[in-house]
């Protein structure tokens, strides 16, 4: 599993698959793109679910990492 961070839609940066496996934010905003860091299995669900992803920068992690910044999302159901 990856969490990345990267460049997608300014209007809307939502996912155009749904629902998607693992969580998502969106991190910030500029005039010409959003900020998005998501978990995903790899760069190509990144791709499949932001088409318009740029900038893609991912780190391989093992577990889902909830702060106060990134909390845990209404939506999103951790699989056993």
């Amino acid at each position: 599993m990856i969490r990345a961070r990267f460049k997608a839609n300014a209007d809307d940066y939502r996912p155009v698959n749904w629902p998607v496996k693992h969580p998502y934010w969106c991190s910030g905003y500029t005039e010409d793109y959003s900020i998005i860091v998501a978990y995903a299995d790899n760069e190509a669900e990144i791709l499949k679910n932001w088409p318009e992803a740029e900038d893609i920068q991912a780190e391989v992690v093992t577990e889902y990492r909830f702060t106060d910044r990134f909390p845990k999302p209404e939506w999103f159901e951790v699989e056993i």
